[in-house]
């Protein structure tokens, strides 16, 4: 019985490998130019529907819990976070995208929120331009400004990118004023005054967030 079993295991492979399509639910050819089709009624349509794997992922540029980026992977993440939704995600290659359900396709960039600088110091200052973002923009704050009818939700975003999801640039600044600008792979900034510069109204710091 054993070697019968495996006998039309091996058959079945066989035909899978020589076919390159393969019909999973009933016993019908799949639909031209499918490599894989599922159906459970020979009309094509179906009552039951595809369960894809479900994982935890940890952060889009990670590919935990898969051991490496695999373009074309989807999969269905089960735990939101401040850079995740629940919901199907896709793998580019290098990280994992959100299929989005919006009718149209938002941009990958976006400027800084407006903050003040500190052009009174003397030494090399740090700013985190990550965390100033998601205060802003995840906090409701005292000070809320809103349309008529909008809610005031404890957040803004729902979700973020995470701190090493995104790369910093300044794609212009106040070369009168400021010096020594650098910005570390996390969103910390790190900036100088040139010595007896004054700030004026019309000194500026242009700050570029872009999703990796």
């Amino acid at each position: 019985m054993k070697k019968t079993i495996s006998l039309l295991f091996f058959v079945s492979i066989f035909a899978i490998k020589a076919n390159a399509q393969v019909t999973i639910g009933i016993q019908d050819a799949p639909a031209k130019g499918a490599i894989l089709d599922l159906k459970t009624n020979a009309n094509g349509e179906s009552t039951l529907g595809f369960l894809p794997p479900r994982v935890r992922l940890v952060q889009p540029s990670k590919s935990d819990p898969l051991p490496e980026h695999t373009q074309g992977m989807v999969v269905y993440n089960l735990v939101a976070s401040d850079s995740l939704k629940v919901g199907f995600y896709y793998n580019s290659g290098s990280r994992w995208v959100h299929f989005s359900a919006d009718s149209f396709t938002a941009e990958n960039w976006f400027y800084m929120p407006s903050i003040p600088v500190d052009v009174t110091v003397t030494v090399p200052t740090d700013i985190d331009l990550y965390q100033k973002y998601v205060d802003q923009l995840n906090t409701a704050g005292g000070l809320v400004v809103k349309s008529d009818g909008a809610t005031t939700p404890a957040k803004v975003l729902a979700t973020v990118p995470g701190r090493t999801d995104l790369y910093y640039y300044v794609t212009a600044y106040d070369s009168d004023v400021f010096d020594a600008i650098s910005i570390t792979a996390n969103g910390v900034m790190t900036y100088s005054i040139k010595p007896g510069a004054i700030a004026t109204d019309a000194t500026f710091l242009n700050i570029v967030f872009v999703e990796k």
